[in-house]
């Protein structure tokens, strides 16, 4: 009797201590990703020069990540169950943390965005996996604070000090050592993964499936053709480039093949189960996601481009600024946490508005506060709201998205719903660069209209034209351009976020959990049928 229950205590030991390594695996893994996210986006403008690329070249370095990433993504639910999550999430550290260095050592930008694409890839699996972990091996009565503490660790290393650090050594010494803290903490998750963590988190996992290589191609080829489309196409003008058109034809037909073939019966082992997107529900927060990417992209691109080009700020500076965000995101998240009994009266949906509102108020201020030389601390507010928005939608979106899937499917549905989040993303940041350039040349010539229209013989007469004077107007004339063309796209994303609120109303208004004793899934369509029945008309 006594060895039975000693050997049951050592098990309910192993398992704990299982679970604590893998859990600080994972924040390992997501610092990581982290880190370098905010690091490439705070010093675009450093590696672009250092690497001979354009403002526009230099962007790709995000573009063709968060393809890669969004690719590693729909990949990591098949992949995991493959391969088990010890050697799939061990093989991606490395990657990660192998291709680090390669970014850190790339002579040129063509193998700098190489190893960023394999750095994309590998990161993919690591936030979707970590909320595949809280749900299969944390019980739900511990999963808001251990979520809390997880991700408030994740913003102070991976986003407050990733910013400062990396903004300091691009001023100080380069850019290429903010790779060095990413290669690092990938190598230490590695090595916890293969010592700690257990193939699979939920038995019901090993199916022994194999994997889907005819999906696959489809997606690279759909989705390596389509992102060339769009990150080349402002340089090649569009659809004057043959390249350019063929491009985009065959990255359309990639991305169709491929959800027409996750879709089919002939399918056995698809890498996304797409048949939740038939869900109302599903459809309405896979919706939301890629609309949340797209605003995600400002944070990402937008707001450090305006602060490095045209308030002229350095590294340094601009990462302290965007620290603020951060400092945001962080004590929402506290909120979230402690808030618990407030929010949960309130229901997903008000959450998840209130969200939307707190981004379309951001937008609309930066869009209103932005001159050529706006005061720091006249930004600090925007930067915060948008650091809430950033902690309440990401934690609060996924969760009423897929919160009638059954935990069966939990994997399959984060894929998912990260998959179309980091397209949305690519795209974000891809329709800015579009709009920085297309809408900077129309303000730039009514500027000049207007500034030359008011009376030519007048200001001929009173102005200085040496080639001197006139490269200071050129100047001048440019970078009020690039004022009102950020701008612009703050006052397009706020408008987005207003129309996001539009979509939901669609998603299911989740109550209070229920009793720990109480069983928490059931099947799909009996949920979704209770979640209307339950839904004010």
């Amino acid at each position: 009797m006594n060895t039975t229950m000693d050997t049951q205590e050592t098990t309910a030991q192993s398992v704990r201590w299982q679970r604590s390594a893998t859990l600080l695996a994972l924040t390992f893994a997501v610092c990581a990703e982290y880190w370098t996210t905010a690091s490439v986006s705070l010093t675009l403008t450093d590696l672009g020069g250092t690497l001979g690329a354009s403002s526009d070249e230099a962007s790709w370095a995000l573009t063709i990540y968060t393809t890669a990433f969004a690719v590693g993504v729909a990949l990591s639910h098949r992949l995991s169950v493959f391969f088990g999550n010890r050697k799939y999430l061990a093989t991606c550290s490395v990657l990660y943390g192998l291709a680090s260095i390669g970014c850190a050592l790339s002579p040129n930008l063509p193998v700098f965005l190489l190893f960023r694409a394999i750095q994309g890839f590998a990161g993919g699996a690591f936030l979707v996996r970590t909320f595949v972990f809280f749900t299969q091996r944390i019980e739900l009565e511990h999963r808001a604070a251990v979520a809390v503490s997880f991700f408030i660790e994740i913003m102070i290393v991976g986003r407050i000090v990733s910013y400062i650090v990396s903004g300091w050594l691009a001023d100080s010494i380069t850019w290429r050592l903010e790779f060095v803290f990413p290669a690092l903490f990938s190598f230490v998750a590695a090595g916890l993964f293969l010592g700690f963590t257990p193939d699979y988190w939920r038995q019901a996992d090993n199916t022994g499936e194999a994997i889907d290589f005819k999906g696959i191609i489809f997606l690279a080829v759909g989705a390596a053709a389509l992102q060339t489309a769009l990150s080349r196409g402002a340089i090649d003008d569009w659809f004057g480039s043959t390249f350019i058109g063929t491009s985009f034809v065959l990255g359309v037909v990639g991305n169709t093949m491929f959800v027409l073939w996750q879709l089919s019966s002939w399918n056995k082992a698809p890498l996304l189960d797409l048949h939740y997107m038939k869900e109302r529900t599903v459809y309405a927060g896979g919706t939301v996601s890629f609309v949340l990417g797209i605003l995600l992209s400002g944070s990402l691109y937008v707001i450090p481009q305006y602060l490095r080009t045209v308030e002229s700020h350095s590294a340094l500076q601009t990462g302290v600024l965007l620290g603020v965000s951060s400092a945001g995101a962080a004590i929402a998240v506290l909120l979230f946490r402690y808030g618990q009994p407030l929010i949960k009266r309130l229901g997903s949906r008000s959450i998840i508005a209130t969200a939307f509102l707190t981004s379309m108020t951001s937008e609309f201020m930066f869009g209103h506060f932005l001159t050529p030389d706006t005061p720091d601390y006249v930004l600090w507010i925007p930067l915060f709201l948008n650091g809430v928005f950033i902690a309440f939608s990401t934690s609060s979106l996924g969760g009423a998205a897929f919160a009638l899937v059954i935990e069966q499917e939990t994997s399959s549905a984060r894929a998912i719903f990260y998959g179309l989040r980091q397209f949305g993303t690519s795209v974000g940041v891809t329709l800015a660069i579009v709009m920085i350039d297309r809408r900077s040349a129309l303000h730039s010539g009514r500027l000049l209209e207007g500034f030359f229209g008011r009376s030519l013989p007048l200001v001929s007469q009173s102005l200085d034209f040496s080639p001197e004077a006139l490269k200071g107007l050129e100047l001048l004339v440019r970078k009020q351009s690039l004022v009102l063309s950020f701008a612009d796209i703050f006052n397009v994303m706020g408008v987005l976020a207003g129309l996001s609120l539009l979509v939901i109303p669609l998603l299911p208004s989740l109550k209070p959990a229920l009793p720990s004793g109480a069983p928490q899934t059931i099947p799909l369509a009996p949920q979704l049928s209770t979640a209307r029945a339950q839904e004010p008309a």
